[in-house]
Formats: C-alpha cells, sequence, structure tokens
C-alpha cells in the first residue's frame, strides 16, 4: 500500500467498522435474489444513520437517498450484495458458515465500502445534489441490474451518473484502472444438443455418433476468434462442459455441449453467433447428425463514458497518485451486469488493485477472500465522487 495515498479522514475511524460488516457479510453468503439478511443488515445501518432508505427494488436490492445541503444534480453509487455458490476452503476465522455458499467475487466488500461511504455522507451532507446509493442483488448473472432497473430505479430515483467498483486480484494493492470505452466483455451463454443414432461401441459403423460429432465441434468452436474475428474486435469463445452417455461400450443417442462467448461489441458478438451456428450445420453435414443451438445474451458489454471516466481517474488519481492509475489497461473478457446501468446513464466502472506479496487467489476461486485494506481506498473513492461531481468539501488526511 502507498504511504503517501490521500483517503477521506473520515473513513480513518471507521475501517475497523467496516471491516466487522465485511466479515459478517462473509460470514453469512446469499445467492441472487435471497439477499434477505444482508439487504436487511444493510436497511437498518441506514435507518439508524437518518437516511431515506428503500426495500424490495427489484427483489432484495435496497437504495439509501442522501440529499446534500443544497440543490444540484444526482449521482448513483453502486455496491452488489450476492455471493456464489462455491464451497469455501479458506480456514479465516470469518469463514462462511453456509455450506456450498461462499463471497468469492468481494461483493462483501463492495457492500461494506459503499456502507461506509453512506455513514459519512449522511453526517455530512455539504454537497449540492443528491446521492442514490444502489445495494444491488443478483450481479452473478441473475441479472439483478436489470432488475432494479425494470422496477423503476431511475425513475424513483433519477441520477445524472452512475459508478462502480470491484476489487481486481491482479493489480497490486494501491493500484486502480479506469478504461475510457469498454471495461468488460458482453457475455452470452450457449449450449448445442448434438443428436446422432446410438448403438454398440463395437460396430460404430451402424452409429452416427454425437460423441465423435462432439469432439470434432469443440476445436472448431474454439477457433473461431483467431480465424473469424477481425483484429479489432476482441473475442472469448470457450466450451465448457461436454455430457452425454454413461457407458463405455454404448455410443449415445445425445451430447449436451454448453460454453460461453464474450465480446466487446455487439457485432462481434453476433459474428461469433452466426460463425458458430455456421459450424454446427458442418458438422451436421460430416457426421449425419443433427445440432439444436441456443445462444442467449447474457449480459451486454460495460462500457465507460469518457467523461466520466476521466472524472473517476481524477479522483483515484488525487487519492493514489497519478502513476498509480492505470489507463490503457486491455479490457476484462470477464462480465459485470452493471453494464445495464451504463446503457442507461453515463458512468463509470473501476477496478482496484488487491495483490500482495505471494500468490492471491483469483475471483470465483474458493480460497479467494476480500483485501481488507481496500475498504477505506473504495470507500474514499466513493466519496471523492461525491465531491467532484457535487462539490462535497472533500476531506482528506
Amino acid at each position: 500500500m502507498n504511504p503517501a495515498m490521500t483517503l477521506d479522514r473520515e473513513i480513518a475511524p471507521l475501517v475497523a467498522e467496516m471491516t466487522a460488516w465485511r466479515r459478517h457479510f462473509h460470514q453469512h453468503p446469499e445467492l441472487g435474489f435471497e439477499e434477505v439478511e444482508t439487504a436487511a443488515f444493510v436497511a437498518e445501518r441506514l435507518r439508524s444513520w437518518g437516511i431515506e432508505t428503500h426495500i424490495g427494488v427489484g427483489g432484495t436490492g435496497v437504495v439509501g437517498v442522501i440529499k446534500g445541503d443544497r440543490s444540484g444534480p444526482a449521482i448513483g453509487l453502486r455496491a452488489d450484495m450476492d455471493a456464489l455458490p462455491i464451497e469455501e476452503q479458506g480456514r479465516a476465522a470469518y469463514r462462511s458458515t453456509r455450506p456450498g455458499l461462499m463471497h468469492a467475487c468481494g461483493h462483501d466488500g463492495h457492500t461494506a465500502m459503499l456502507l461506509g461511504a453512506a455513514q459519512v455522507l449522511a453526517g455530512r451532507r455539504d454537497f449540492a445534489g443528491t446521492v442514490n446509493l444502489i445495494f444491488q442483488p443478483a450481479e452473478e448473472g441473475l441479472g439483478g441490474a436489470q432488475a432494479m432497473i425494470d422496477a423503476g430505479l431511475f425513475e424513483r430515483f433519477p441520477c445524472n451518473a452512475v459508478f462502480a467498483l470491484h476489487n481486481a486480484p491482479p493489480l497490486p494493492l494501491g493500484t486502480a484502472a479506469v478504461h475510457v470505452g469498454p471495461a468488460c466483455a458482453g457475455a452470452a451463454r450457449f449450449q448445442i444438443e448434438v443428436r446422432g443414432r446410438g448403438g454398440h461401441a463395437a460396430m460404430p459403423h451402424l452409429t452416427a455418433s454425437p460423441v465423435s460429432a462432439a469432439a470434432g465441434l469443440v476445436a472448431l468452436i474454439e477457433a473461431i476468434p483467431a480465424r473469424k474475428i477481425v483484429a479489432s474486435g476482441m473475442a472469448v469463445i470457450t466450451v465448457a462442459s461436454i455430457n452425454g452417455g454413461g457407458a463405455f461400450n454404448v455410443v449415445p443417442d445425445g451430447v449436451t455441449l454448453t460454453g460461453t462467448a464474450r465480446a466487446f461489441d455487439a457485432p462481434t458478438m453476433q459474428a461469433l453467433e452466426a460463425e458458430l451456428r455456421r459450424r454446427c450445420a458442418g458438422i451436421d453435414l460430416a457426421h449425419d447428425v443433427t445440432c439444436d443451438v441456443t445462444f442467449d445474451i447474457l449480459f451486454p458489454p460495460t462500457v465507460n463514458n469518457a467523461g466520466e471516466a476521466a472524472i473517476a481517474a481524477a479522483a483515484l488519481g488525487e487519492m493514489l497518485g497519478a502513476d498509480s492509475v492505470i489507463r490503457d489497461m486491455p479490457p476484462v473478457t470477464g462480465s459485470e451486469d452493471f453494464a445495464y446501468m451504463l446503457e442507461r446513464l453515463p458512468g463509470a466502472y473501476v477496478l482496484l488493485g488487491t495483490r500482495t506479496a505471494g500468490d492471491t487467489p483469483m475471483l470465483h476461486s474458493p480460497d479467494y477472500d476480500f483485501e481488507d485494506r481496500l475498504l477505506p481506498v473504495g470507500a474514499s473513492f466513493f466519496l471523492k465522487m461525491v465531491d467532484l461531481k457535487l462539490g462535497a468539501g472533500c476531506k482528506t488526511a
């Protein structure tokens, strides 16, 4: 951690409490749209600080509204609350108490950061405008951001811009990355049902093996980005599972493949889907099988507004030092449903480094644990955005 880092001085006294909140969330993880206890914890804290609090927004979402002492525009600050269906392998004293569930992506930390910023803002209110604190459910693939939007999030709580952050284990602690334009890939999920003609494995000439067809199809699919996508359109397509059959001497009638496609713009995603379907049609002819393809878009790309990204980068530069803010990092091939909010409003999604000496487990790993030293950094970033966007009197140490 950079000793010259400049953080909001009102956050420092809250670090121990923020850490306790974060570890409480870690011990009590909840899946998307099931964050009943987490949402109740958040709402209770917001109300205790005199913040106007709305629950049940888009399912289990919570929104806190803080009005400054002068009129002005409004901004949204968003944190995600859900955990993942992963069995935790870590042995921390505060490890998950719920078998098969854990906070393996740091949403426990994001929620604690925004709560810390909320507590400071509740007592400060020296800004011109409104801060909407958006505690979002179901970021992990279930569309919580869209659910909140569909429930009237931005009609009920209008915002001129919206901001979010995520911890980033690949980046050193005390650094950050801000993208101009695409920050994260859009994501699609595909499923291919390969139907053939089963039979005895000792007589393959009497079958039309979907297993053989599937084996050839994997290589054809995963070669698509290198051969069919222009260099300017980065893309990823991966087959993640193959299921079918159950006996060593039986050719099954069918095999199912599933996987994901990632791209940073809609035309590239459309090209991936079209080529996937074309190659499946080729396998149909080559192996005398049929392929039924389902291709579902899960998230659009997460695209930062250039102006808001510049403001976020300036905020982080003031906090961490200009040399600690990366502005030319390639976009992340993971996806983020904050993308839906950025489709509606200008804003920015930033990455805060967490890597320390030694190996740092990656996100979604059963060994992952949020780095608590990042809590005051994230909370200070939220406060700094209020300062820069709404003219708050940001107090730094």
